[in-house]
Formats: C-alpha cells, sequence, structure tokens
C-alpha cells in the first residue's frame, strides 16, 4: 500500500496498486493523485511543498521528477547509490 498523508497525518491520497508491484514504480503516480481542496472558491491544490519518503524513493528519475516539479524532498540515498556517485568523482559526483 503507498500512502501520501500531510503534516498531521491525514491521508492525501491511496492510489491501488498490485501487490507486487515496486515502490520507485509508484512514486510518480503518487503526488499526481493528491487533490487538497482550497477553503475558498478556486481549484484544489495539486503539488505538494515537500515529499519525506523512505529509501525505497531514492531512484535518480524520482529525484529528477520532483525537481522539475519544484518540490522540495527529503529522501535518503542508498548507500550504493552514494558509493557509485563516489567513485564517478568530478564526472559525477
Amino acid at each position: 500500500m503507498h500512502l501520501a498523508c500531510d503534516g498531521r497525518g491525514r491521508p492525501l491520497a491511496i492510489p491501488p496498486t498490485p501487490g507486487q508491484r515496486h515502490d520507485g514504480l509508484c512514486a510518480r503516480p503518487l503526488p499526481e493523485r493528491i487533490r487538497v481542496p482550497r477553503t475558498g472558491p478556486g481549484r484544489p491544490h495539486r503539488r505538494p511543498d515537500q515529499v519525506i519518503a523512505d529509501k525505497a524513493y531514492s531512484s535518480r528519475g524520482f529525484r529528477a521528477y520532483l525537481r522539475k516539479r519544484g518540490i522540495a524532498h527529503a529522501v535518503p540515498e542508498k548507500t550504493d547509490q552514494r558509493c557509485h556517485r563516489h567513485n564517478r568523482g568530478r564526472r559525477g559526483g
């Protein structure tokens, strides 16, 4: 189960996913399903201010997607990703 919630833990989006689906594949549709209604007139908010996730969502593609949409993120890097970037040195680190 994948869940997007606000800072108080209230659910904002719960997309249905198959049981064997990888977290990285469900990462992009999750923020796109968020709809927070405004108190007054107007369209609902669709872009979160920040995304906090675990290491399962630390793919380079998902981070690029968040940067492209202007969403701040706090996703810890996997150790092997950090090592690969370090080994590339000036070419990618």
